[in-house]
């Protein structure tokens, strides 16, 4: 048991429900997601054997019984020739459920003969009702009272299958609870009614189902109907996304449940209330008193609740099982210890809860400020603060809340950035108050769950009735106290695949970014300093010592330790404190990392102890390795690669010994998919047929279907004499077009943002703000390198926008004035600016340095 349950351990394990049928599943998903999956359903009743691939799963099952598998529809995607067709093949009486992400379109061709399929996101809920539907469906007991749930929709079966769960079990406590039987269609639904009879204790019916092989808008009426008249003492229930329908069931006469309410689950839950029996209404609090239940992850976290550790948590379930399986690291790399901090997860039921307790589904849309003041306002649950308590007890580090949620950091879609982080000091005399901080800052993350942002995430990425759950992960925070402030030396990001690679270094080789301080500096895209692991002395993102001056960092993050406000500053950088580099000369992380500028030698000297400007240019760790953190960093991330099966993406920090000899700190924080084009390859050779531009020598990695505006450089009418005068033209138009918030393609000759007016358009980031994407035209018209050395390119790097140079020839082309709906908005002689009738579809993969721009 680890530290942290040892805190807050609150009375014993849960017993597991009695008389499973089921007792070893076959559990089949990609290498990166195992072991968050593992965490998510520890600890288990079942002896789960976990697969990476259908080809594996085909061997297993053929040498061991298994009663159930489930296949994630991730690993079917590489081209497998071993389908489940086959797997069926080898085991026809072995039931086979398919588990798709809320992103799954439907449109895609499945071809996939499973038995069932399911949206999940890790919810171990969703996980415990399939196997015992499964088990409900291999019952042979005839006497065995039956619900019936008549549901042809996907995203309705999975979001309902747990809730009929849980409101059976609350019904009929006490007794032998009734099996779920499903029916997609209305032929099935009355043939499971006419075997069923009076052994059922309700039927619960969608309006719309396929009747003789066609959707009928009432068939749901009709079933309802029916069975009314059979059988008019038995519960019914309609259910209809469509209001009107509400109508149709008083007419029946039956309850209705409308699926586009706030909550569809209470009023689910209302109608089973109905069926409870008096005897048990006495018992129905019993299982308040834990319902938050401690316990230990595989990977030693401690978790609090039975709902879900979400995506972030899943993420560092994955870290940990990479950290055990190289336990040489200390061997390799005596310098450092490396480590994940003690992690305390508060699952996505308490969200839930949370949430619901509170009403504060009635806030969603609201004002922001309204909106956070709603959740400040609103209690956690006593229990929750109770343990929160408890752990505060033990710990006065300062604390970092993250955000964990359903779909963060996902392999089929990860998103970073979207929720929010919270630090507070933790080290307040009054115990109340810092539970206050805390308490604050989970709700906080609770909260931005609700910003309009998030929202339109999850409406974009998922289907009704699909809503994203939040866990929240409190961590120690990385690093030290340097007397006012807190905070690691080094805070670093790591990715295995560099989509903006330049000079020697490859995409596959990866690339780290390096602050002082807190990682908000990486977060926020501000300066920081880019690094090539296989070449870490090589300073290819600064042109010369100006640039050095002008371009390294010289502000940073850190946690102000004394003289902050009781509420604290849950606004602006969340409570943190933003330093200048010359605030903190004299602490030991500046001392360290800071190379010196000699003014008489226009040099920069790389150590600390001379007469001038400092900069932060990491020469301890880069150049002189003391100590070799790209090495490791590198090693690591080949590591996390291999086990995740595709490219990866790592947060870390570095801090110093507090004492000479001693090893330095390295603290892995998070661990996520990175976006990548698989083998297959993401442009086609139909694409390429069809593009107006064409390039091999591309930067990025993404699929871009937003931008109708385009903002080019008319060759025609090009002066080289007058590229000061242009970069004023296009600030003008990316201000007009800042106010409607439309991205654009910005395309034209030479070098973009180059210092020289005569190697390119001079402009600064601001005045091309709203570039969606930009290429650089070599077609002799101006002769310039590629600026992938300009600190104008480390803000392209950051913010990820797509860089594509055209070099016009056999086989790059261009040619934006031909496409299709096309007209001029604005022609300024030198500068047009052009709209489309649809947007462009640009492909970019950064894997194999290509792009496409064509007509959507």
């Amino acid at each position: 048991m680890d530290r942290i349950t040892q805190k807050i351990k609150a009375g014993s394990e849960p017993s597991q429900a009695l008389g499973f049928q089921v007792t070893r599943i076959l559990y089949v998903c990609d290498s990166y997601h195992l072991p968050g999956l593992n965490a998510e359903i520890c600890p288990s009743p079942w002896n789960i054997i976990w697969a990476v691939s259908i080809e594996e799963a085909a061997t297993l099952v053929q040498k061991v019984d298994f009663d159930l598998v489930f296949i994630e529809i991730g690993v079917l995607d590489d081209g497998g020739g071993t389908t489940v067709q086959c797997l069926k093949a080898l085991c026809p009486d072995l039931p086979v459920i398919l588990l798709v992400p809320p992103c799954y379109c439907k449109s895609q061709p499945l071809g996939q003969k499973a038995d069932h399929m399911f949206i999940w996101s890790g919810n171990p809920e969703l996980f415990h009702a399939m196997v015992r539907f499964i088990e409900d469906q291999i019952c042979q007991d005839t006497t065995r009272r039956a619900v019936l749930l008549v549901e042809d929709s996907l995203e309705y079966v999975s979001f309902f299958l747990p809730e009929v769960y849980k409101a059976i079990d609350t019904a009929f406590q006490g007794a032998r609870p009734p099996r779920l039987v499903l029916a997609g269609t209305y032929e099935t639904a009355m043939q499971r009614f006419r075997e069923l009879g009076n052994h059922l204790d309700c039927v619960l019916s969608d309006t719309r189902l396929p009747c003789q092989g066609k959707e009928s808008p009432g068939a749901g009426i009709d079933i309802l109907s029916r069975i009314h008249r059979e059988l008019p003492g038995l519960p019914i229930m309609l259910m209809s996304a469509e209001g009107t329908n509400k109508t149709m069931a008083q007419a029946i006469p039956a309850p209705f449940l409308d699926k586009n309410a706030d909550q569809p689950a209470r009023d689910l839950h209302a109608f089973f209330r109905e069926l409870v029996w008096p005897a048990q209404a006495l018992g129905n609090n019993a299982c308040l008193k834990d319902r938050y239940p401690v316990q230990t992850s595989p990977a030693g976290f401690t978790r609090i609740g039975n709902g879900s550790i979400g995506g972030k948590a899943r993420g560092l379930e994955f870290l940990a099982q990479t950290l055990n399986r190289r336990p040489d690291l200390g061997t390799v790399y005596p310098e450092m210890v490396v480590s994940i901090p003690d992690t305390l997860v508060l699952c996505t039921d308490i969200f839930d809860d949370y949430i619901r307790e509170n009403t504060l589904d009635r806030f969603t849309g609201r004002p922001l400020m309204e909106l956070v003041q709603a959740f400040i306002d609103a209690p956690l649950p006593r229990e929750v603060r109770r343990y929160l308590k408890t752990y505060l007890a033990k710990t006065f580090s300062p604390l970092a809340v993250r955000s964990s949620s359903l779909l963060e950091d996902a392999a089929a879609r990860p998103c970073a950035g979207l929720y929010k982080t919270y630090m507070i000091p933790n080290n307040h005399a009054d115990p109340d108050l810092r539970l206050s901080h805390l308490a604050t800052a989970v709700k906080l993350v609770y909260a931005s769950a609700y910003y309009q942002s998030a929202q339109a995430f999850v409406r974009s990425t998922t289907a009704p009735p699909f809503k994203d759950s939040m866990a929240v992960m409190i961590q120690e925070v990385a690093g030290r106290r340097h007397n006012d402030f807190f905070y690691p030396a080094i805070s670093g990001t790591a990715q295995s695949m560099n989509f903006y690679s330049g000079g020697n270094a490859k995409p596959d080789e990866g690339v780290l970014n390096l602050a002082l301080g807190l990682g908000h500096t990486l977060a926020q895209g501000e300066q920081s300093f880019r690094v090539f692991p296989k070449y870490p002395q090589a300073n290819s993102q600064f042109s010369g010592t100006r640039d050095f001056l002008e371009n390294t960092q010289n502000r940073f993050y850190a946690i102000r330790m004394t003289d902050y406000p009781e509420t604290l500053c849950f606004g602006i950088c969340s409570n943190l404190a933003r330093r200048d580099l010359s605030q903190a000369l004299n602490e030991a992380p500046v001392k360290a990392l800071a190379a010196t500028y000699v003014p008489a030698e226009d040099r920069i000297r790389d150590t600390w102890y001379c007469k001038g400007p400092k900069i932060i240019n990491f020469a301890q760790v880069l150049k002189y390795e003391t100590p070799p953190l790209t090495a490791l960093v590198s090693d690591l991330m080949t590591a996390l690669t291999c086990d995740a099966g595709g490219p990866i993406e790592l947060e870390f920090a570095a801090d110093l010994p507090e004492q000479s000899g001693q090893p330095w700190k390295i603290s892995l924080l998070q661990a996520r998919p990175m976006s990548s084009p698989r083998d297959r390859s993401l442009i086609t050779k139909e694409d390429l047929d069809e593009a107006v531009c064409v390039s091999t020598s591309a930067l990025g990695n993404c699929i871009l279907d937003t931008i109708q505006d385009i903002v080019y450089v008319n060759p025609n009418t090009f002066e080289g004499g007058k590229t000061r005068d242009m970069a004023q033209q296009i600030s003008r138009i990316n201000a007009e077009l800042a106010k409607t918030n439309r991205r654009f393609l910005l395309a034209g000759p030479g070098r973009w943002g180059s210092s020289d007016p005569w190697l390119g358009i001079p402009v600064a980031w601001q005045q091309i703000s709203g570039a969606g994407a930009i290429v650089e035209i070599r077609d002799g018209t101006i002769h310039a390198d590629a600026s992938n050395g300009s600190h104008f390119f480390n803000t392209i790097t950051a913010r990820g926008v797509p860089y594509i140079t055209v070099n016009p020839g056999a086989c790059d082309r261009i040619d934006l004035e031909h496409l299709t709906g096309c007209h001029t908005v604005r022609d300024e002689g030198s500068i047009r600016h052009m709209r489309l009738k649809r947007p462009l579809l640009i492909k970019v993969d950064g894997k194999h340095s290509r792009s496409v721009i064509m007509n959507a």
